[in-house]
């Protein structure tokens, strides 16, 4: 009876501590831890392998740092094979749909994570805590061919928003709206010229550029997400841009000044007079990233004019 009393009091009192950590484990290495969603990996997967996952950063205030749940797209890393941190050690204990919370100190957390502002503000001396949840574990075959289809579904959904824009802002009386397209470069545009008509007759982009001697010019711009949002105006700025070139081929040479990168590079197909309007995809604007304003792999419409010669 008295075995019995002492085998209940333990279990009791294991409960309780179990109770008060949350659940939590640490490892050898120090990684404090728990499985909100599935369990640990028997075994760690070896090399050649890729992680589709989802992060959240929590302060210790409760506050949210860092979120890519929001974002639209999986986050994409490689499968560690050394836990070199605590958070390594974690991705390798992960495998697909699993999901961890992890505490981290801020100490540990500023010297792993720098750079970040927000992070580097924080209170030494507390805990910050990581969600972690795996979608999915690819091998390198598998995972070339989600990288693939992810390009494909972007270009897509990207043309779509340009072809719904053109076949609304289209001229009267030209063929298909005045709008020529560039497959190779992903770019729907027009050209008004001197006399106010648009030149059809031409598809400037499949050619050189007219400036083919012309080291630099400069022109005013205006740039807009493809809803209509105002992003850049020259005028406004009461400046002009510029642009210059280090080869014969701007598109593989046009020196990056501009985080829209089409405005190195399309002043060059463009002669003095003329205003070119070009909607372009995200990977000739602010890329997969964005920028304050603009949500990543968003097209643009990009107006070009008074485009100068030096």
């Amino acid at each position: 009876m008295k075995n019995i009393k002492q085998i209940s009091f333990l279990l009791i009192t294991l409960l309780m501590l179990w109770g008060c950590n949350g659940g939590f484990k640490t490892t050898d290495k120090g990684l404090v831890y728990k499985f909100t969603q599935g369990e640990a990996l028997k075994k760690p997967y070896g090399p050649h392998h890729f992680m589709l996952l989802n992060h959240m950063l929590i302060g210790p205030n409760g506050d949210t740092l860092e979120n890519s749940f929001k974002s639209d797209t999986l986050e994409e890393l490689p499968y560690p094979l050394q836990a070199k941190n605590e958070l390594l050690e974690a991705l390798m204990m992960m495998g697909s749909g699993t999901e961890m919370e992890v505490k981290i100190n801020t100490d540990s957390l500023k010297q792993k994570i720098g750079g970040s502002p927000l992070i580097g503000l924080l209170e030494s001396g507390k805990e910050a805590r990581f969600i972690i949840r795996v979608d999915r574990v690819l091998t390198a075959e598998d995972y070339d061919a989600y990288r693939n289809q992810k390009f494909l579904n972007r270009i897509m959904a990207e043309n779509k928003l340009i072809d719904d824009y053109a076949a609304k802002n289209g001229v009267a009386n030209l063929p298909d709206g005045g709008w020529l397209l560039d497959s190779t470069k992903m770019i729907k545009y027009r050209i008004k010229q001197k006399d106010g008509s648009y030149d059809i007759a031409h598809r400037r982009l499949e050619d050189a550029p007219y400036h083919k001697g012309v080291k630099a010019v400069t022109f005013h711009c205006e740039v807009y997400n493809i809803d209509g949002t105002l992003l850049v105006n020259s005028s406004m700025e009461g400046r002009k841009y510029r642009s210059e070139k280090v080869g014969t081929d701007p598109f593989e040479s046009a020196l990056a000044i501009y985080d829209v990168k089409c405005l190195n590079i399309l002043p060059f197909y463009l002669l003095e007079g003329e205003e070119g309007e070009f909607l372009v995809t995200s990977a000739s604007g602010y890329g997969n990233r964005g920028r304050v304003g603009v949500p990543p792999y968003a097209p643009l419409r990009v107006i070009i004019k008074s485009v100068t010669l030096e």
